[in-house]
């Protein structure tokens, strides 16, 4: 089968390198955006960020610059280079090799990021193509599992009224001379797409070789006793020996007159290998499960969404089960980032900080399980200005739990609301102000526990975040 794929590539590549040439044609596309931020969650250059007891407001200014350069060799043949610079006014300067610097006076830093590179091929008379590079790769099940850049091959072709797509990616290298790596593998299905109703599967294959690992930001002081390390250190990579991770769902949408309704399934099976769990060393086999429904409605010019989402939890990972969906790509993960919440799921609009989704890193991907429900609203009075805003609720399945995870006081996390508005100068500008507010629940009282970065003394602070936004489209 591999050699299959890699004959048929190679082909391709004859072809389109055979055929007739013509001068190049480019493309420079992207955005510029800047904001000005103050909040009170702790994260002046990080991801994640974290919540605290007493903690001060902050204010900063952040902004990103993406690149992307598209150019066409041949009618077969065509390359994408996306670059991405990001940084903090009054950041660092003179130095290189961390993102996020060269915004203070001088400037003068290394901080070009290269974020895709990649050639296609079409394969000449037929339905096939290869992406080859590194490239933006993203599941089909609102961001939850994986939104990132990656290295591998992806070939995607059309069977009759089923679109394919397969992808082998190297998240990872481990010793070249030892099967120690981590790699991604993926199938992708569009079986069923007509005017007013879809349907899709996937499956997924995350398998790490090995004591390495894909360092991910769980963020939790009780990941410890799943991650093996023991500790309150969120790596995966520090004691497991194997993991292998099966992600099988489905996906399906239904277009009424006015109404769309749309949902997924999504199941996780594999193992965990060599975990410490109350001081015992085991390994740990995964069955968790995850769900969203939606529905959306337009009345003038007001949309309007609904939607409920699940995922499994475990109140006893010692019995080596674990009934939750495990995510070791969690920092690669943008879970339901497109509804437009700020702090319990991640903002679409981050740039060096932002990416803090509480929800999924304290309570899905810890193994307490979630359970949700938003209603969103969008309106737009005018062809240029919009006003975005929402209300959701998010709560753990367990509180309570007989293995080395923290207990909790509850299962509520909290209520958030998020309002942007915003307008349009000259079509490509956008101004914008984007605020959120959360009221945590009995889920962050005071027990000591928390995200690693959250342990509080008393109660953690309610989080807010307010930002106004400059974002130029070219």
């Amino acid at each position: 089968m591999k050699r299959s794929i890699i004959g048929a590539l190679c082909l391709a590549l004859l072809c389109a390198l055979a055929s007739p040439a013509f001068a190049l044609e480019s493309k420079l596309s992207g955005f510029y955006k800047a904001r000005g931020i103050v909040n009170n969650i702790s994260a002046s250059n990080n991801f994640i960020g974290t919540l605290k007891d007493n903690s001060p407001d902050q204010s900063m200014v952040d902004q990103r610059l993406r690149m992307k350069l598209s150019t066409k060799v041949n009618e077969y043949l065509s390359f994408v280079y996306y670059a991405e610079v990001d940084m903090q006014w009054g950041g660092k300067q003179y130095g290189g090799g961390t993102r996020n610097n060269g915004g203070g006076i001088g400037a003068d830093v290394v901080n070009l990021e290269t974020k895709n590179l990649y050639i296609d091929v079409k394969v000449p008379n037929s339905t096939s193509a290869f992406r080859l590079g590194q490239q933006g790769v993203a599941d089909h099940y609102d961001y939850s599992f994986f939104a990132a850049d990656m290295s591998g091959i992806k070939y995607s072709t059309t069977l009759g009224d089923t679109g394919l797509t397969a992808g082998w990616f190297k998240l990872g290298e481990g010793n070249f001379n030892n099967s120690d790596d981590y790699t991604l593998w993926m199938l992708q299905a569009k079986l069923v797409k007509t005017d007013n109703f879809k349907l899709g599967a996937d499956y997924y294959y995350y398998q790490n070789q090995g004591n390495t690992g894909y360092a991910t930001y769980f963020g939790t002081a009780d990941i410890g006793a799943i991650s093996g390390t023991g500790s309150t250190t969120p790596n995966w990579s520090s004691t497991r020996k194997e993991m292998d991770l099966h992600y099988l769902g489905g996906h399906t949408e239904y277009r009424m007159d006015n109404l769309v309704l749309s949902g997924w399934l999504n199941f996780n099976a594999g193992t965990v290998n060599d975990l410490t769990i109350n001081g015992t060393l085991q390994d740990v086999d995964v069955q968790g499960y995850a769900a969203r429904v939606k529905a959306a409605t337009k009345i003038g010019h007001l949309k309007l969404n609904v939607s409920g989402t699940f995922f499994s939890g475990d109140d006893d990972l010692s019995d080596g089960d674990a009934d939750f969906i495990v995510n070791p790509l969690a920092t690669e993960s943008f879970a339901f980032a497109t509804d437009g919440f700020m702090i319990f799921t991640p903002d679409v609009n981050w740039n060096s900080i932002g990416q803090y989704g509480f929800a999924m890193v304290d309570a899905a991907w810890a193994g307490y399980g979630l359970i949700s429900g938003n209603v969103t609203a969008s309106l737009k009075p005018t062809a240029k200005s919009y006003i975005n805003g929402g209300i959701g609720y998010f709560a753990s399945l367990e509180d309570t739990v007989q293995d080395d995870r923290t207990d909790r006081n509850g299962t509520t996390l909290g209520t958030e609301v998020f309002l942007r508005a915003g307008f349009k100068f000259a079509e490509n500008l956008d101004l914008s102000v984007n605020g959120a507010y959360a009221w945590l629940g009995d889920f962050y009282d005071n027990n000591g526990g928390g995200t690693n970065a959250n342990v509080a003394a008393s109660d953690i602070d309610d989080p807010y975040e307010v930002y106004v936004m400059a974002t130029l489209s070219f």
